[in-house]
């Protein structure tokens, strides 16, 4: 299979005054094409520090970073916002829906940006939304919507560009248990029956074990990575 995203090295320090924190301290990493990966890790373990560099929010201060074969750990801050909008689908804990918005419409920004034209932006949106089962709720507004609904509609504009990776950054944490079985079931038929790439950041094994791939990072670096042993599967 194809290397989705490689990093070797990769060293994140930030500077606190006086004190230089090393938050990660010489990470390698890749995943392949159809992966569906957990970066599981405690508060201060440098999972967050991670993400933001996996996600192209923030770059290595040392290491290298290829995504989708292209180098990106050293590109400007505008080069990055146009790999976050083309390569990277976000999935965050907090749904960063505009309110009064309709979930169409929601699902639409990340073409809008591209300047995708409105008719194939609205079809491409509702075709991603029924792909996460919200058909007939295109022109609910997130306030009509559970939250369980309302993070199907940030998966849904997660995917909506094709971007070759899904990157859902604590996805269940304002949610209920019930919920939260719900959205990872969605993530492990997206991921097994489309093929999409999904790194999921998260500190609960409970969630971790819908992957099919754990890595576990601690006082940033990797302490391990394996294969779930007893993946958990949709209900």
């Amino acid at each position: 299979m194809t290397v989705l995203l490689e990093l070797e090295g990769v060293r994140k320090t930030y500077d606190m005054g006086e004190v230089a924190v090393e938050a990660l301290r010489g990470v390698s990493l890749s995943v392949e094409e159809g992966e569906y990966v957990a970066i599981m890790g405690a508060s201060g373990s440098g999972k967050s520090t991670l993400m933001h560099i996996l996600g192209c929010l923030d770059t290595p201060t040392e290491g290298r970073y290829r995504l989708a074969g292209r180098e990106v750990g050293a590109l400007k801050r505008d080069e990055l916002a146009q790999v976050r909008n083309r390569s990277i689908g976000f999935v965050f804990q907090g749904f960063n829906l505009l309110p009064r918005t309709t979930a169409l419409a929601n699902v639409e920004l990340p073409l809008l940006y591209r300047g995708v034209p409105h008719r194939v932006r609205a079809e491409r949106a509702r075709e991603a939304l029924h792909r996460v089962g919200l058909e007939g709720r295109e022109r609910h507004m997130p306030h009509q919507l559970s939250g369980g609904q309302q993070q199907r509609v940030a998966i849904a504009r997660g995917i909506v560009g094709e971007a070759p990776l899904v990157l859902a950054d604590e996805p269940t944490g304002n949610l209920d248990s019930r919920s939260s079985g719900e959205i990872m079931g969605l993530f492990s038929e997206l991921n097994d029956r489309l093929g999409i790439t999904v790194v999921l950041v998260t500190h609960e094994p409970d969630m971790a074990c819908f992957a099919k791939r754990v890595v576990t990072v601690r006082d940033g670096l990797v302490v391990s990575d394996a294969p779930v042993g007893e993946r958990r599967l949709p209900s």
